[in-house]
């Protein structure tokens, strides 16, 4: 025989394996499925941009951190009811109360992983979400805004600015150009043409340039109605002013925790949008008491109330709206706390939801335990020869 103390250690072993398996499965499926639906919004971005499939997957990957602040709760939620009906399936949840296990201590692996998973969720909205997304944000920026991927196209010509057109052949990788015609005619008194076989698109520390390789210059002066033609074997142009100009507004997203906190007053988007940033901290500060009080929703379903020989599918689906029910809520809630400041509130629908469910679960609602059925509280300890043999002495199967 085990020491009463290594039986509980493997117990609590048996249940994590039966738990956390599915868990990662459950963050993986659901993270790949939403992950495809969310990026294929980037698509359209990239081709017309000219970018390849490493960018795709570069700011595809970006959005994930996002997505997992609200999956794992929900993940968590979808394993402990799968591993839990699992163990009813095989009996093993009714060997367990029959032996004198507590339904606390069923709780308690699942709790635990679920402090982890809180731990993440919390880690991933205060910091990682808001770091990825800036990356992101910024990305898209830098595409919207480079002259050679969105504006530059084969065989177009294309007026950039009012004074300046570009003609490009062909788009090469790495912004280079072959077949170019620029019409510069920005100054009116001075117009000029320029004609290259080749051009390649520069960072200099003045701005970007674009550098014409073996070409003409034919420039016009209103001055004079004679036409120049000047030929180069290099010459370039500054085109910096000619890129759009777009300055990086972060939104509620983007927002490390210290910023949603404490508003730049200063800043005119910060102030039209004070309440529903402070209200944007307190909901990912709230983040980590969902996952509990999903994963207790679950717990009372599956291990609480009477004992069912007849199946738990009704439970499980009762639990399963309760929790899409809280999640649709808490959306509901948010703007209400920001338009009122009412940030408490934010707070009080998770914790509420875990406290109702321990007091449940573990009978601190007295009117709650009639008619409970089998109860580990009352269930006599078995033997290991009882537990072989059935009430007539017959090999149990």
């Amino acid at each position: 025989m085990y020491p009463k103390d290594t039986i509980l250690n493997r117990l609590d072993t048996y249940i994590l394996r039966q738990f956390v398996g599915p868990f990662i499965l459950t963050v993986i499926v659901l993270t790949v499925v939403i992950w495809i639906t969310q990026s294929l919004q980037r698509i359209e971005l990239v081709l017309e941009n000219g970018r390849g499939l490493g960018m795709f997957l570069h700011l595809s990957i970006l959005i994930i951190p996002n997505l997992l602040v609200i999956l794992i709760p929900f993940a968590l939620f979808a394993a402990t009811l799968y591993s839990l009906y699992r163990m009813h399936s095989d009996s093993e949840i009714a060997v367990m109360f029959a032996a004198g296990v507590s339904r606390a201590r069923i709780a308690i692996p699942f709790l635990l992983i679920t402090f982890l998973g809180a731990i993440a969720t919390l880690y991933i909205a205060v910091d990682l979400s808001p770091r990825t997304y800036r990356i992101l944000k910024q990305r898209i920026l830098d595409i919207r805004t480079d002259l050679a991927s969105s504006i530059l196209r084969s065989g177009e010509f294309i007026k950039v600015i009012d004074g300046f057109t570009i003609y490009v052949k062909e788009v090469n990788t790495g912004n280079q150009f072959t077949g170019l015609l620029v019409n510069d005619y920005r100054n009116p008194s001075e117009t000029r043409t320029y004609l290259a076989q080749r051009g390649v698109l520069q960072e200099t520390d003045a701005g970007p340039v674009l550098v014409l390789i073996g070409g003409t210059i034919q420039s016009k002066s209103s001055r004079s109605d004679k036409a120049e033609i000047i030929p180069f074997q290099q010459t370039s142009i500054k085109v910096g002013e000619l890129q759009k100009k777009q300055e990086l507004q972060l939104e509620l997203t983007e927002r490390y925790l210290h910023e949603l906190l404490e508003p730049d007053l200063g800043n005119e988007w910060d102030r039209v949008n004070q309440s529903r940033m402070i209200a944007e901290a307190h909901s990912r500060l709230s983040a980590p008491f969902h996952a509990f009080a999903y994963v207790l929703i679950a717990l009372y379903a599956l291990i609480g109330g009477a004992y069912n020989r007849r199946g738990y599918i009704v439970r499980i689906s009762i639990a399963a709206a309760l929790v899409i029910g809280v999640r649709v809520l808490s959306y509901v809630l948010f703007p209400f706390a920001a338009t009122y400041n009412l940030m408490w509130l934010l707070y009080l629908l998770p914790i509420s939801i875990i406290f109702l469910n321990l007091a449940l679960l573990f009978d601190a609602v007295p009117f709650i335990g009639i008619n409970r059925g089998i109860k580990p509280t009352d269930a006599t300890p078995i033997t290991y020869d009882e537990r072989r043999s059935g009430p007539s002495g017959g090999e149990l199967a």
